[in-house]
């Protein structure tokens, strides 16, 4: 085969390959403030004081737990409604009250349909589910059904995974070694968590919002 017919075929290849990683990048949303990207004066004006960038920290958290519980039309909805906020937040040019109002009103709003959500009911026998749709099980596990794994993340990362994979209702973390076991059923799938595992390394953590219970 001549070589630049062989560099073509290589060159097609590698761009199939990392067509799943861009798509992957694409669904993650940032709600927070990237300082080093900053892409307009009022963006570096907000940067610049720390009470405008709590604001700012406070509304991402928020925003991040609301869309951890929304459907795919829902996340839309709202990455299309938090465009037009920032945009309307840039029209006040450098002035702190604008922009601290601005701030104001977004996380009350946040806060409000955060508090209104009904939040899918837990599994039984398990407690409460956190604003960012998972409750915990502690020292317990599904064995046999990891779909994906990880070694050496947080917690917080492992559930990221999680909600970006369409099929994962569940996860179990090794609270030694950060290993994180990504999983397409829950309790409900399997009658019971298991919870006789040597040493108790495990905690169960399920996401809600994909619960049919």
């Amino acid at each position: 085969m001549p070589f630049a017919r062989l560099l073509t075929i290589l060159v097609g290849a590698l761009a199939l390959l990392q067509l799943p990683v861009e798509a992957a990048a694409q669904d993650i949303v940032d709600f927070h403030m990237d300082c080093h990207q900053a892409r307009s004066n009022n963006e570096t004006f907000i940067c610049a004081d720390d009470d405008l960038l709590r604001r700012d920290a406070r509304m991402g958290e928020l925003s991040d737990k609301l869309y951890a519980f929304l459907d795919r039309p829902a996340r839309s909805e709202m990455e299309r409604e938090f465009a037009e906020w920032l945009a309307t937040r840039d029209d006040c040019e450098d002035h702190y009250h604008c922009n601290a109002s601005m701030y104001e009103e977004r996380i009350a709003f946040l806060e409000e349909e955060l508090d209104h959500m009904d939040a899918p009911a837990a599994s039984s026998g398990t407690g409460g589910v956190d604003g960012d749709g998972f409750g915990m099980v502690a020292n317990a596990g599904i064995p046999g059904h990891n779909q994906e794994s990880y070694p050496g993340l947080t917690i917080d990362i492992c559930k990221s995974i999680c909600v970006q994979r369409d099929w994962c209702k569940s996860i179990d973390f090794d609270r030694g070694n950060g290993a994180c076991y990504v999983q397409p059923v829950a309790e409900e799938d399997v009658g019971a968590l298991r919870t006789d595992y040597p040493g108790h390394p495990y905690d169960h953590y399920y996401y809600a919002p994909r619960l049919r219970n």
